[in-house]
């Protein structure tokens, strides 16, 4: 398998290309497809997602709730990418817990580099420089000509301050949840969707209300039959999207 072909089907950031850079929205991370998700296999330093406790081993299952696994490389590639700025929940498995994040896609530039002293772009911040799709810890001792460099552009800097305020920013967050009801705070009045995704990422409920009102809405549901274990609930609602993880037993 050539160079182009491993990266097409182990980075979701980017999928290089012989003959063009590429820009998008991402989150910044790298992974190998497997039966279970994506399987982390770095991560962009001062990416969205280098400000979450995601870290390399742990499997991505589901994009906003909707499960990627047994999802082709490309599906999960389109899923992972988006709108800059915009949120998106990311649930994952580590170390046996289901768990979410929610991070804001930035607009990445990925560009073929014929040197390490191609990597400096005066219009944009690098981010890393990749060897054949792996971050490079130290370019001055890499002599590799499969060389990548990763960028955001400048106006979007800082990513960490970015990441770190989006919890605040969230304009609804759950505030309790039973077997009967969920409970969701909304700072301002508007639609909102709830969702409970499984440990395997998958949406077994999904609730929506068009008229909100700002402060505690009640959602009534029917969680006799759910089984016990851990749940992430995610709360989307005037563009933002909050999560959450809980214990049902």
């Amino acid at each position: 398998m050539n160079k182009f072909a491993k990266l097409a089907a182990a980075v979701s950031i980017f999928a290089t290309s012989a003959f063009a850079d590429e820009s998008f929205g991402g989150v910044g991370v790298v992974y190998k497809l497997t039966k279970s998700g994506a399987e982390v296999q770095d991560v962009i330093p001062n990416s969205p997602i280098a400000e979450t406790k995601i870290k390399v081993g742990d499997v991505i299952v589901a994009v906003d709730g909707a499960s990627i696994q047994g999802k082709k490389s490309s599906e999960v590639k389109n899923a992972l990418r988006g709108l800059e700025n915009k949120p998106v929940v990311l649930t994952y498995v580590s170390e046996g817990d289901t768990l979410v994040e929610t991070v804001r896609r930035v607009k990445l530039t990925v560009k073929q580099l014929n040197n390490i002293a191609d990597a400096e772009q005066p219009e944009k911040k690098l981010l890393a420089v990749l060897d054949d799709g792996k971050v490079v810890e130290n370019t001055e001792t890499s002599v590799s000509e499969n060389l990548e460099g990763v960028y955001v552009d400048g106006v979007q800097l800082p990513v960490t301050s970015e990441a770190q305020t989006l919890a605040k920013e969230g304009s609804a967050k759950l505030a309790s949840f039973s077997r009967n009801v969920i409970r969701v705070k909304l700072e301002t009045a508007g639609a909102f969707v709830v969702s409970v995704v499984d440990s395997n990422g998958d949406v077994i409920r999904s609730f929506s209300e068009s008229h909100g009102r700002a402060g505690i809405n009640s959602v009534s549901w029917d969680g006799s039959l759910v089984p016990d274990g851990r749940y992430a609930i995610s709360v989307e609602h005037n563009g933002t999207v909050s999560g959450v993880n809980i214990l049902l037993k």
